[in-house]
C-alpha cells in the first residue's frame, strides 16, 4: 500500500501542517495584528485572523468555501437559498439581493450598491471575507479583484473601517465563548477590523469609525487618533506571550444557530419556543455538522439531492449526506459499494408501506417531513439572516421583511417543496416596460424630506395612530376613553377601518410626493413604488397614485413572489404529512393543497389568497375529483369486500346446487 506524502493529502498540494488526529489540537499561539505585528498586552491594534490563523491554515483555500464564495464570479451558484434582504423600515423596503445568479434576486453591483455598504448592512451575518474585504487595506496579503477595487472607489470608508476578515472563531470557538452581540455592535459602528477582537473577548474596544467624517484623511494624525483602540486583557497572555484560543475543530450547533434559526409568527405574535420541538435529528443527539460537512476548502454540503461539491471526495459520499441518500442509499447509477447503502449514521430505513412510487417523483422528502407544521393559512416567518434573531431586541413578529411559509410549490426539478416566500418591496424607475430598483440608501436620501418617516413606514403611514378627537368622533366621548382591552369586536373593527382609510390617504399623499422627488432628482420620466405584487406610480391629478397594469410590465419577475426551500426542522415520521392515511393529503382540506397564502408587504394593498394547489399549477376540478375519489376509498374497499364475499357465497350455493343435481341424476340412473 502506497502512502501519500503529507503534501499530497486531501487530493491537493499543501504546505500547511496538520495533526491527522481526532483529538482536539490545543492552540497556545502568538497573535498578530492587522499590520502583521506580534500582539503584546501593550498593543492597541486589533488582531488579524489572516495574519494569525493564516500562518498555519490555508486561508486562501478556506476563503473560497460556501459561506464566503457567494461574492465571487467564478463560483458555482448552487440551489437557490435565502437571499440578502435589504430592509429599511423607514422607506418600506424589503429588497432581495444576491451576487449568485438566483432567479428573482437583484445583483447589488447592478444597483450601484458598494461592497462597503453590503458589509455594513449584512456584515453581522457573514463570517467575513468576500465583499467584506477592503482592497489593499490593512497591509494584508489578501488579493482583491478589479470589481472590489471599483466598488471601493464608491466609498472612502474602507481606509477607516478596515477589512472584515474571515473570523475563524465565529464557527470554531468553543460553545459559549464567542460574543456575537459584541461583534454586531462593532460592525454597526463601522469598526470592521475590530469586530473579531471584540467577538472573542481579547480586550475592550473604544472608539467608533461611524463618528469620523467621510472627508477625513486616513493618513492624517488627527484622524488616526480618532480610530478605535484596543485595550487587551493582560490575563489572556502567558509568560511566553502566547494566548490560549479555546476552539474546536467541528463547529457547535450554537454557532450555526446564530445565522440559521427561524421563528413562526401567528395572529397572537411570535410562537413560544418552549412549545416547539427541535429538529428530530438534534433531539436524537446529532450535530449540524454531522450532515453539513466540509473539508479544508470549507465548501459545506447543503444536503439536498443532486448537490455538487468541488471537493475531491466521490459523488456517492456527497449523495449519502442528503435525506434520501442517508436513509435510502445513494442513487448513483451502477453504484454497489458499501458506502452507497442506506443507514449512514444509523439512519432508519423508511419502508413507506402502501405509498405508491409516484410520490417520490412528485414530492421532495421535506414536503412531508420538513418545515413548520402547516396550517390553514401560511404564517409569517422570522429568520436569523433577515431579522437578526439572536441580537438583543424587542420584536413583535411584524417587523419587515415579511416572509411567509410554509409554501408548497414546485422547485426547479419539478418536485413539490415546503418553501418560504417573499414579495419584494422597493422604490425604482419604470422605463420601456421594465422596472429597475434603486439603491435603498439612495432612496432614503431622496425620499427623506417628502416621506417624513422617523422610524417605521408601516406604523407612521400605512397604519397611523388615530388622534383622540378622531376616536371620539368614531366611538363617542365615553367609549373613546375606554382601554383597548374593553372595546367590543365591532368597535375594534370600526377603528381599524378608520385607520386604514386614513393610512390609504396618507400613503397616496406621501408616496406620490416622494415619487415626484425621485423623478426630479434623477431626471427620469416615471418612478414607482413596488409592494405585495402591486406597482404604484403618480397620476396627473397631484397627490394620488394609480397601479400599473400587469400587462404593461415586461419583467414581472421583479415584483412577483420569490421562494426558496425550507428543510428544517425535520419532523418525526409520526408527524409527517400522510402519516394519518391517504386522506390527510388527498382531501378538500389538506394543507399541502388547500392551505392558502396571501401576498404581504409594507404597502396598503395585499393580494388575494391563493391555494397551494394553484401555486403547483393543478386544475381545481381535477384536484376536487381526485380528492373525492380518495374520500370514498375506505367505503369503496368495504363495498368491494362485501361484493366479493357475496359473489363467493353465490358461487358456493351454485356449485352446491350443481353437485346435488349431479348426485340425484346418478342415483336415478342406477
Amino acid at each position: 500500500m502506497t502512502i501519500a506524502s503529507p503534501e499530497l493529502l486531501y487530493g491537493q498540494t499543501t504546505k500547511y501542517a496538520h495533526s491527522d488526529s481526532n483529538a482536539r489540537y490545543i492552540h497556545h499561539i502568538d497573535l498578530y495584528d492587522i499590520h502583521n505585528r506580534k500582539i503584546t498586552p501593550e498593543s492597541d491594534q486589533p488582531y488579524s485572523s489572516l495574519n494569525t490563523c493564516g500562518r498555519c491554515h490555508d486561508y486562501e483555500t478556506i476563503s473560497h468555501g460556501w459561506h464566503f464564495n457567494a461574492f465571487m464570479n467564478d463560483t458555482v451558484d448552487g440551489r437557490v437559498g435565502e437571499p440578502w434582504i435589504w430592509t429599511d423600515p423607514r422607506t418600506g423596503t424589503q429588497l432581495p439581493l444576491s451576487y449568485r445568479d438566483w432567479k428573482q434576486t437583484f445583483n447589488p453591483q447592478d444597483l450601484g450598491i458598494s461592497h462597503w455598504d453590503m458589509t455594513h448592512q449584512f456584515g453581522s451575518r457573514v463570517p467575513g471575507g468576500g465583499f467584506a474585504v477592503a482592497p489593499q487595506v490593512d497591509g494584508d496579503a489578501a488579493e482583491t479583484s478589479r470589481e472590489e477595487a471599483r466598488h471601493a472607489a464608491t466609498s472612502n470608508r474602507w481606509p477607516l473601517s478596515g477589512s472584515l476578515q474571515i473570523d475563524c472563531m465565529v464557527c470554531h470557538a468553543s460553545s459559549g465563548v464567542y460574543d456575537f452581540n459584541s461583534r454586531r455592535e462593532q460592525i454597526e459602528d463601522e469598526n470592521f477590523a475590530w469586530a473579531a477582537t471584540a467577538g472573542i473577548r481579547l480586550g475592550t474596544v473604544k472608539g467608533s469609525v461611524s463618528r469620523i467624517k467621510d472627508d477625513a484623511d486616513p493618513a492624517d494624525e488627527s484622524t488616526q487618533q480618532k480610530l478605535p483602540k484596543v485595550t487587551y486583557d493582560p490575563r489572556r497572555f502567558e509568560l511566553d506571550g502566547t494566548v490560549f484560543m479555546d476552539l474546536v475543530r467541528q463547529p457547535s450547533n450554537n454557532a450555526c444557530f446564530q445565522c440559521h434559526s427561524q421563528q413562526t409568527v401567528t395572529d397572537q405574535g411570535i410562537e413560544l419556543r418552549w412549545m416547539h420541538d427541535e429538529d428530530v435529528h438534534l433531539r436524537a443527539g446529532m450535530q449540524c455538522v454531522d450532515c453539513h460537512r466540509n473539508g479544508i476548502e470549507h465548501h459545506t454540503t447543503r444536503g439536498f439531492a443532486g448537490e455538487s461539491n468541488p471537493s475531491s471526495v466521490s459523488a456517492t459520499t456527497i449523495e449519502t449526506l442528503s435525506c434520501s441518500g442517508c436513509h435510502m442509499g445513494s442513487e448513483q447509477t451502477g453504484s454497489s459499494t458499501i458506502a452507497s447503502r442506506p443507514g449512514r449514521l444509523g439512519a432508519p430505513f423508511p419502508h413507506h408501506a402502501g405509498l405508491p412510487p409516484l410520490h417520490f417523483e412528485k414530492l421532495a422528502c421535506t414536503a412531508c417531513h420538513g418545515g413548520p407544521l402547516p396550517r390553514e393559512q401560511a404564517m409569517q416567518i422570522m429568520t436569523s439572516l433577515s431579522h437578526s434573531l439572536g441580537s438583543k431586541d424587542h420584536r413583535t413578529g411584524l417587523e419587515l421583511p415579511s416572509i411567509a411559509g410554509p409554501i408548497y410549490s414546485k422547485g426547479d426539478d419539478g418536485k413539490i417543496y415546503p418553501q418560504r416566500a417573499l414579495w419584494p418591496a422597493f422604490w425604482g424607475t419604470f422605463s420601456e416596460g421594465k422596472i429597475q430598483p434603486l439603491d435603498p440608501a439612495t432612496t432614503y436620501d431622496l425620499t427623506r424630506k417628502s416621506l417624513r418617516v422617523r422610524r417605521d413606514f408601516v406604523k407612521e403611514i400605512i397604519k397611523p395612530k388615530l388622534s383622540s378627537s378622531e376616536r371620539k368622533k368614531i366611538l363617542g366621548d365615553e367609549r373613546a376613553k375606554a382601554p383597548e382591552t374593553e372595546l367590543t369586536p365591532a368597535e375594534h373593527e370600526t377603528l381599524a377601518a378608520a385607520q386604514n382609510a386614513a393610512g390609504r390617504e396618507l400613503f397616496h399623499e406621501k408616496v406620490s410626493a416622494s415619487l415626484a422627488a425621485i423623478e426630479k432628482e434623477l431626471n427620469v420620466e416615471t418612478a414607482v413604488y413596488v409592494s405585495s405584487g402591486f406597482v404604484y406610480r403618480r397620476t396627473d391629478e397631484g397627490n394620488s397614485l394609480s397601479q400599473v397594469p400587469r400587462d404593461e410590465i415586461k419583467n414581472t419577475d421583479a415584483i412577483e413572489m420569490m421562494t426558496w426551500p425550507i428543510a428544517h426542522n425535520v419532523r418525526p415520521a409520526g408527524w409527517s404529512l400522510g402519516a394519518g392515511g391517504c386522506t390527510e393529503c388527498h382531501s378538500e382540506q389538506s394543507a399541502i393543497f388547500a392551505s392558502t397564502v396571501q401576498s404581504i408587504g409594507p404597502g396598503p394593498d395585499q393580494g388575494e389568497r391563493i391555494t397551494m394547489a394553484s401555486l403547483q399549477g393543478l386544475d381545481p376540478n381535477q384536484t376536487l375529483m381526485w380528492n373525492q375519489l380518495f374520500a370514498g376509498r375506505a367505503s369503496f374497499k368495504y363495498i368491494m369486500a362485501t361484493s366479493i364475499a357475496l359473489l363467493c357465497l353465490i358461487l358456493l350455493v351454485g356449485v352446491g346446487a350443481l353437485a346435488s343435481r349431479f348426485t340425484r341424476r346418478n342415483h336415478h340412473t342406477v
